[in-house]
């Protein structure tokens, strides 16, 4: 079942990475916010994927090498396209190329940075297909425990910026989205027979509020510039991804979760600009220097809202265009075989 809500989020966290990296400060206002926790955006965004995978792949995914291809078709060539790209401005390491990049940090230093999230990925998607069918048989609610407990373990040991820790999330979006589908029951709206109403609209309330307690925490917590403060921001920004799983499980639970967040971000505008969102991510960088070689943008509110609109358009083009073709093509070649 398709949850626009979830498109909504991928969404919101572009947008988050885009005003965090290329919003002028000078006019960044209320959204400087931002400029300090593109961490947190990142995070949330690797457990929504994982959260996804789970929630859109059969329990045992049969067709592994369907699986990678699915995946390699629309990462690899959106990728190598923006990494020839972004040669206007420096050349990539065969490490870049290759994205071999074992840390955020590192990842950030190629040409074309803002695929670190995507980089912290290839393992989490390497390894979904053999350990789902694994994880069925352990049972939902087992399932999340211990994606929990592996979260704990992981970020108890300090801030982990490497591919263990996206691997954490990752199994957390997964645990989250075995409960939704599993544990509650299915479209319940009214009870025929009863007449009772089904509680779904008790789950809504409870992802509304872990929705302003994460609003809270982002724009109150601590500045990680501030040596007082580190240890707070340290802590709210692990929070965040498992705040970020409950908030998926329970907007999804039952397949008809409710809230008033939910219905905002399942607005036709947000869902549908977020399935842009991979190839926002990939394109950003190369786009953003491509226009600032002509006309400065580093220090213009309405330059960055021109190259904005720009990059949905052409990330929109690529998505509704180029990939459908591949993908095509890749799936004709596999029948040919």
């Amino acid at each position: 079942m398709y949850l626009p809500h979830l498109q909504g989020v991928r969404f919101l966290c572009a947008a988050w990475v885009l005003c965090g990296r290329f919003l002028p400060e000078e006019h960044a206002g209320i959204w400087r916010v931002g400029q300090k926790r593109l961490d947190v955006a990142e995070d949330i965004f690797v457990v929504l994927s994982g959260f996804v995978a789970q929630w859109h792949e059969p329990h045992e995914v049969r067709e592994v090498c369907s699986f990678y291809v699915r995946r390699m078709v629309r990462l690899l060539p959106a990728f190598w396209l923006a990494m020839a790209w972004s040669l206007i401005s420096q050349i990539p390491s065969l490490r870049c190329v290759l994205l071999l990049q074992w840390s955020k940090t590192e990842a950030r230093q190629c040409p074309n940075g803002a695929t670190a999230t995507v980089a912290m990925l290839i393992p989490c998607w390497l390894i979904y297909p053999w350990s789902s069918s694994p994880l069925w048989r352990v049972g939902p609610r087992l399932t999340l425990c211990v994606a929990v407990i592996v979260w704990l373990a992981v970020f108890w040991w300090g801030k982990v910026d490497n591919p263990i820790a996206s691997m954490a999330n990752f199994c957390l979006g997964i645990g989250a989205a075995r409960v939704a589908q599993e544990v509650f029951p299915e479209n319940l709206e009214l009870d025929a027979t009863e007449g009772a109403k089904s509680p779904s609209w008790i789950w809504g309330a409870v992802a509304d509020m872990l929705a302003v307690l994460a609003a809270i925490m982002v724009v109150f917590v601590g500045d990680p510039r501030s040596d007082s403060s580190n240890e707070a921001f340290f802590a709210m920004e692990r929070c965040m991804a498992l705040l970020a799983a409950v908030y998926f499980l329970f907007s999804s639970a039952g397949q008809c979760g409710r809230g008033l967040v939910q219905a905002v971000l399942s607005h036709a505008s947000l869902a549908s600009l977020g399935n842009y969102t991979l190839y926002v991510y990939l394109f950003q960088e190369p786009l953003f220097w491509s226009i600032d070689m002509v006309i400065p943008l580093q220090h213009s509110a309405e330059g960055f809202v021109f190259f904005v609109l720009l990059l949905w358009l052409l990330a929109g083009l690529y998505a509704e265009n180029v990939e459908p073709l591949l993908m095509r093509m890749a799936y004709m070649h596999r029948e040919s075989q």
